[in-house]
């Protein structure tokens, strides 16, 4: 109970098919969320969870199978609010990326052979499913932002997470530009801010694994790249790599696309 004598929050930590690795960062931040919250579900770091309702989830994964599905749509069921939470939730990330470029039986059949009867769907974000309430990508996320997004989501207001590109946060390291002194292809241009520029701050190009930025001039980066020497298939490969949509490169869906990125619906 808190100090008023109301109950707190009530959270779920609930992972789909992924690597784990944002379920690791909140992990290592819970106990920032501990005394504003109570946490019913999380098999990843408790062994006794509760299947009742609860106030938020947070989603981590991408669905992948049917069982992946089921399980989603019975967290939204019991969730006044739900937040996706790294790139395979929002884009389906790296698993995403191979479900757009080849097909999923014929994925299926190269790796397990022409028997296999393993049941698959192709990865996408789980707003292709349910309604998410807010979406914060990352591959992993970053703990600041997850922190904001909780203590916002707390306190019943839905997040907002500004998704400037990741330019903005080398102008304010100083950074010098890779991509125009060094010819390298970085996608900070395209791709959502939130990892602190990472990357090229230690003179590497950005990948693109925070996920596209609101607004992404595709054709602009796509030539930019391409006049310094690198092809077109490479360039899509690499901004569709962590789960972007092929649609981005679409005249008439760019800005869409773009509009959608990880901010509260």
């Amino acid at each position: 109970m808190t100090e008023r004598g109301k109950s707190l929050p009530t959270i779920a930590l609930e992972e789909l098919a992924g690597c784990a690795g944002e379920l690791l960062v909140i992990l290592e931040n819970l106990d920032q969320l501990l005394p504003f919250a109570r946490v019913l579900r999380f098999r990843f770091g408790q062994s006794r969870n509760d299947t009742g309702p609860v106030d938020i989830s947070f989603v981590e994964g991408s669905v992948s199978q049917p069982h992946d599905l089921e399980t989603l749509k019975l967290i939204r069921q019991r969730s006044k609010m739900v937040i996706a939470v790294g790139n395979c939730a929002v884009w389906g990330c790296v698993q995403g990326s191979c479900a757009q470029k080849y097909p999923v039986p014929e994925m299926l059949r190269k790796v397990y052979g022409d028997d296999t009867h393993i049941d698959s769907l192709p990865s996408a974000g789980i707003d292709n499913y349910i309604k998410v309430d807010a979406k914060l990508s990352g591959c992993p996320i970053n703990a600041t932002q997850l922190l904001a997004v909780a203590a916002s989501a707390l306190r019943g207001h839905l997040p907002y997470v500004i998704q400037k590109p990741v330019c903005l946060e080398c102008k304010y390291k100083e950074n010098v530009c890779v991509l125009v002194e060094q010819g390298l292809p970085c996608l900070g241009p395209v791709t959502a801010a939130g990892c602190g520029a990472l990357c090229p701050s230690l003179g590497a190009a950005c990948y693109g694994c925070w996920g596209v930025c609101e607004a992404p001039q595709i054709d602009a980066m796509t030539s930019t790249l391409t006049d310094k020497g690198y092809k077109y298939e490479e360039v899509r490969s690499r901004l569709t790599t962590f789960g972007g949509s092929e649609k981005l490169f679409g005249r008439d869906e760019t800005s869409a696309a773009g509009a959608s990125c990880i901010t509260a619906e």
